[in-house]
């Protein structure tokens, strides 16, 4: 974490307003970015300009990663603040080599992306599902294993200030059908939300889920020392 920290230290920073584009689609980036402060969101829009939602990188996390590290020659996707944001601008050249010559930053590196793939896995399970319900539930899920921060023992808050439309964007649902089911679950004692902020109880979370995932949660508190133990 040290060595990480001095190293980001020695690049300038860029400050982008919530909502201002940071990278756009098929563009080649001048740098490689590090999250600072705040959350990047990534999306998709159809042909009829529909936004799609893909992800949301919390801070010392970088983007584009797949560019970043050689694997496509342009961005594929937009890149959008979704809160104020700072990032850092780091050339390709130098992070890469800077994870070449550090093993210990290269193990964490490597670690964050295996939780992040766990994560990634439940996403796709949460938007296959055939039901509404179990599509906001996988989802919340997903949401409290990538992005959820522990208050106290079964209790996990969110850290991305979601509205309603939000979270039925990124889910693929209408928001007047995302915000029932989210009723439902605040009913079930799972979910308590208001102005943007989410807290779920994760053993009632874990009840509700097929007995297949029963141990999500258990990946959900590697996710936890992971936002708490950054790179």
């Amino acid at each position: 974490m040290d060595e990480y920290s001095k190293f980001l230290k020695n690049f300038r920073t860029k400050r982008f307003r919530k909502g201002e584009i940071i990278l756009v689609q098929g563009e080649v980036p001048e740098c490689a970015y590090v999250v600072k402060s705040g959350i990047v969101k990534t999306y998709n829009l159809t042909l009829t300009g529909e936004e799609k939602p893909i992800g949301f990188d919390l801070e010392t996390e970088i983007f584009p990663l797949a560019w970043a590290f050689g694997k496509v020659d342009h961005v594929q996707f937009y890149y959008e603040a979704f809160i104020e944001t700072t990032v850092y601008c780091i050339p390709t050249v130098e992070i890469r080599e800077f994870f070449a010559a550090h093993s210990h930053a290269q193990a964490s590196l490597l670690d964050r992306l295996v939780t992040m793939h766990m994560s990634t896995q439940l996403r796709i399970n949460a938007l296959e599902q055939s039901k509404a319900s179990q599509k906001v539930l996988n989802t919340i899920h997903f949401l409290c294993l990538r992005f959820g921060v522990e208050q106290k023992k079964n209790v996990v808050q969110i850290r991305l200030p979601l509205t309603q439309q939000d979270l039925a964007n990124f889910i693929g649902l209408t928001r007047e059908t995302t915000g029932i089911e989210l009723k439902k679950l605040h009913q079930k004692g799972v979910l308590d939300y208001k102005k943007q902020k989410y807290v779920v109880r994760t053993d009632k979370l874990d009840d509700l889920l097929d007995e297949d995932y029963g141990l999500g949660i258990v990946f959900e508190k590697a996710a936890v020392q992971m936002v708490r133990q950054p790179t």
